[in-house]
């Protein structure tokens, strides 16, 4: 199964969720390769300070990322990592895709700002109909008036459902990143990784995986 992370919009948190997400496959003992799409290398990145061996890293940044992800069949799980903004390899990081995952901030503006991003997934959908689109809330701040104002604008945009599960402003996420792990394992206690275990589990139940 391929689940790509992406928003055409920047500073959405993909690469943190990318890489959460692909930490927590590991653990539970699936075979995973985690693309980085975007120019920044920032899974890359994770993957080469991350000490342990249970996930794979490959960078492909080319519009032809759809057909060469073919080529990787020994794999469990691919989790694509695509750039933030419109290119022909978001598209082809979106046309490989068996889910794509649509991280966005609890802010009425970053929602308005996902028009662009719908514009191209239907566009997708005529070359990949069995294309399963969600989007996810992220680095929200639970019980305020700007999440539950976000969640409402976000509720008129029904060409997509969101994702029951949501990720909070944790820094934990990010703190484990740093030290090439993700939150289930830098802090598996935590409200961080109950949040992410929850993702990770009802995306997987998109996939019938």
């Amino acid at each position: 199964m391929i689940i790509t992370i992406g928003n055409s919009k920047g500073g959405v948190g993909k690469s943190t969720i990318a890489c959460n997400l692909a930490s927590m496959a590991a653990k539970e003992n699936k075979k995973v390769l985690l693309v980085d799409a975007d120019p920044q290398a920032s899974s890359l990145n994770f993957r080469s300070i991350r000490e342990a061996d249970d996930i794979k890293a490959t960078a492909i940044t080319t519009p032809t990322l759809h057909k060469d992800l073919k080529e990787f069949t020994n794999f469990d799980l691919i989790i694509i990592d695509s750039g933030g903004r419109d290119s022909v390899i978001f598209r082809s990081s979106i046309l490989a895709a068996d889910i794509l995952i649509i991280p966005v901030l609890p802010s009425v503006y970053d929602i308005w700002a996902t028009s662009d991003t719908l514009e191209i997934v239907q566009e997708a959908k005529i070359f990949n109909e069995k294309l399963i689109t969600r989007f996810l809330l992220n680095m929200v701040m639970a019980n305020t008036i700007m999440a539950r104002e976000a969640l409402q604008a976000l509720e008129e945009k029904k060409e997509i459902p969101i994702l029951k599960s949501q990720l909070g402003a944790r820094s934990s996420f990010k703190n484990g990143i740093i030290s090439g792990q993700g939150v289930i394992e830098h802090a598996p206690k935590s409200k961080a990784a109950s949040e992410l275990a929850a993702c990770y589990h009802e995306i997987m139940q998109l996939g019938d995986f």
